[in-house]
């Protein structure tokens, strides 16, 4: 064998090292990458989730406040009745109104928070899928890593001089 098959083999095999080398890095890279994406979806994810769950604690916290204010219009309104029927009646009519009020906001309040609740889950259901995709690119990357390795450990059985 020449001297130049010798010297061109080796370059060859050096050539393949390096691309190998490089698609590796790069294909690390592109995990990395990846994974962040998913970090921040899911942080995004995260922020939209607890958005949803104070806008429904507040809707809560609107209906508990109405009723508090029916029942004070209900006691007054119990006052009132023993100085004048009209105006107790009026008063009563109020205190509905509110009571009415309030549970409305309460059912509004247990609808989104209902949904923000799926919204969440879907959100972490999401999230856990992507995990998945990330966890199986990074063994898939593991295994190209192996069979480089095995492939370059292969090339230098083959031509223990190189």
């Amino acid at each position: 064998m020449s001297t130049l098959a010798l010297v061109l083999i080796i370059v060859g095999v050096l050539i393949v090292l390096g691309v190998l080398v490089a698609w590796g890095r790069r294909s690390a890279e592109n995990r990395r990458r990846e994974r962040e994406r998913l970090r921040r979806e899911a942080a995004g994810h995260r922020q939209e989730s607890e958005a949803h769950a104070v806008t429904a604690r507040e809707q809560r916290e609107e209906a508990a406040r109405e009723r508090e204010r029916a029942q004070g219009l209900a006691m007054a309104a119990e006052e009132e009745a023993r100085a004048g029927q009209d105006r107790a009646a009026e008063e009563r009519r109020q205190a509905e109104k509110y009571y009415a009020i309030a549970e409305e906001h309460q059912r509004a309040a247990e609808e989104v928070e209902a949904e923000h609740a799926a919204a969440a889950e879907d959100h972490e259901m999401e999230a856990k899928e992507r995990r998945q995709r990330a966890s199986e690119t990074d063994e898939r990357a593991e295994r190209e890593d192996r069979a480089a390795g095995f492939h370059g450990r292969q090339a230098a059985e083959r031509d223990p001089d190189a």
